[in-house]
């Protein structure tokens, strides 16, 4: 697995702590796991690494659009000409099943899951010293990880996508409740927009 956690800022910064239990699950699983965090999610070491190692599994997070993923102070890391082919890929990055999504498939990617609109969380500002305990946060990232942590444990992309959107709508149906806080009712829409934005390219049976 090839991960990008750049942490420039504090959306970056939240994304790539979150991501670091699904790097222990894939150690415990024995997989390799090749870390670009903070500087190293440049495209240089990208494009090193899926040309040296050509991950079965690449995850990213990161800010982007509909033509790319970006990295450590949102420097693009790939292009038609870094693809890691027969790759299954997560985007956790704005807009980038538009277009870079239905490219990569073309350019010999096996799945491709992503976002069609933004991919937007919240979270509690008095807790960015400790992303991990932000209960705002763990509704957004944990159903979210939802999608690597089901490949890694050697299901389907399909699967992944269904157990991480189950996982979301479980989550929103709390944040519309009448015990959620004034603070889960105004981010509601924004999962509700995760849940209809996340869709799976290519391959529906693809597994590592």
């Amino acid at each position: 697995m090839l991960i990008t956690r750049p942490d420039h800022e504090i959306v970056t910064k939240y994304c790539c702590i979150w991501s670091e239990n699904i790097i222990d699950l894939a150690n415990q699983k024995s997989m390799h796991v090749y870390d670009l965090k903070g500087k190293k999610a440049n495209r240089k070491e990208f494009e090193s690494y899926i040309k040296s190692k050509n991950p079965s599994l690449v995850f990213f997070n990161g800010h982007g659009n509909s033509a790319t993923v970006t990295g450590y102070d949102n420097e693009p890391l790939m292009d038609e000409r870094s693809v890691p082919s027969k790759s299954i890929i997560y985007a956790r990055s704005c807009d980038a099943a538009q277009s870079l999504g239905p490219m990569l498939i073309q350019k010999g990617v096996r799945s491709f899951i992503g976002y069609i609109r933004k991919f937007t969380f919240f979270y509690d500002p008095l807790s960015i010293m400790k992303p991990t305990n932000d209960s705002m946060a763990r509704l957004f990232l944990e159903s979210s990880n939802l999608v690597v942590s089901t490949i890694i444990k050697e299901h389907t992309v399909d699967e992944a996508n269904q157990r991480s959107k189950s996982a979301m709508f479980k989550n929103l149906k709390g944040m519309l409740s009448s015990e959620a806080t004034f603070e889960e009712r105004y981010a509601a829409p924004a999962m509700w927009s995760n849940i209809n934005a996340q869709v799976v390219l290519g391959d529906l049976h693809a597994k590592i």
